[in-house]
């Protein structure tokens, strides 16, 4: 039995809340525990998964002093203190989807360089992510500007590539389930998570790979 038993409507509503301190209150006191839950369920079902061990971190969204923020999620990556600076798995909820995603951060000094040569080497084959969900490259790290990676060209993983080389960029490829799906309203979601993180393993074993052999 999973502790986490899904996502409510009042859950995905916290985003429609305006002001930024009830909003903030909101997301710890009703959206993190859940979070939390859910990342305490998955964790070891990612250790068999990847061969080591995965740490799951909540974000805390502690940055933020304005601007309340439009998503939010557990993160899970192989050090205890942290998962900015590392590749890692995210599986969050916005307003209006949950997601399940891959991501690399702008400032992930670690891994990213694994990423770019992983990317540099494989080029589209890098985007052959089969999964029985669709998959999505983003612009960014919050979801945005979303490209399907079945319609990708060899052009499009050549700027991909390019964007995913400057400083001030990251990389998240990942999936979305509408807030009204069944399997997000039941414990059942950490299992389709764990399946989605499963189809998106080849980008993380290659970044951790490439990362070796530098």
């Amino acid at each position: 039995m999973y502790q986490f038993a899904g996502f409510t409507k009042a859950d995905f509503d916290v985003f429609l809340i305006p002001e930024f301190h009830e909003r903030m209150s909101a997301l710890r006191t009703q959206v993190r525990p859940k979070l939390a839950m859910l990342g305490d369920d998955l964790a070891p079902r990612l250790e068999g998964l990847t061969g080591h061990t995965m740490y799951p971190h909540t974000a805390s969204h502690a940055r933020r002093r304005v601007n309340p923020p439009d998503d939010t999620w557990v993160a899970f990556s192989r050090s205890d203190r942290g998962y900015k600076r590392y590749a890692h798995f995210e599986v969050g909820i916005a307003r209006d989807y949950a997601f399940v995603r891959f991501s690399i951060k702008p400032e992930s000094d670690i891994d990213k360089p694994g990423l770019v040569q992983y990317l540099r080497e494989h080029g589209l084959a890098a985007f052959a992510l089969e999964g029985p969900d669709p998959i999505f490259y983003y612009e960014n790290d919050h979801g945005e500007g979303p490209h399907a990676i079945r319609e990708l060209t060899m052009e499009d993983a050549a700027r991909i590539l390019e964007r995913t080389q400057l400083k001030s960029r990251g990389f998240t490829v990942g999936a979305v389930f509408d807030r009204t799906h069944p399997v997000v309203k039941s414990g059942e979601f950490v299992t389709r998570a764990y399946n989605t993180i499963s189809h998106l393993l080849p980008l993380y074993e290659g970044t951790l790979m490439a990362r070796t052999s530098r």
